[in-house]
């Protein structure tokens, strides 16, 4: 089971976006939290595999949370979502690593099919690297 953890401080938007991903998807279990701190004391307690965040918090915003978690969870993935994808949002977002930002409002579907895509992509990758003959492969780190 992926431990997949959703951060947004619109409680009703979060309860909603974190039902529809415990329906729809069977094998992963949605932690929530309303901002960038209450994140990150779950994360010092739960094995998390993924990140959803929401860029605009009080107490800890999204730029804080992933600051923090590409610093100290390089390895968990994570995407932003925001009601304002600036051009600035994007640069922000690029410096820390953080490929996707969907805007809101976005279907849920979206969100959902955004998740497995990462998902899929980092298996592929570790399949590639796994199965590559070292002398054959130039590697890089996701």
């Amino acid at each position: 089971m992926k431990n997949i953890l959703v951060v947004d401080d619109a409680e009703s938007f979060l309860r909603a976006l974190a039902d529809w991903l415990s329906i729809s998807a069977a094998s992963w279990k949605i932690l929530t939290a309303e901002n960038g701190s209450e994140a990150l004391e779950i994360l010092k307690s739960v094995q998390v595999d993924f990140i959803v965040t929401d860029l605009q918090m009080p107490v800890m915003d999204g730029y804080k949370l992933l600051a923090y978690t590409t610093k100290n969870y390089p390895d968990i993935p994570a995407i932003a979502m925001t009601g304002s994808y600036t051009s600035e949002a994007k640069e922000r977002l690029r410096a820390l690593g953080v490929p996707k930002c969907l805007e809101k409002p976005f279907s849920f579907k979206m969100m959902e099919n955004t998740i497995m895509d990462e998902f899929a992509l980092r298996a592929n990758s570790k399949r590639l690297i796994e199965n590559c003959q070292p002398e054959h492969c130039f590697i890089w780190k996701m």
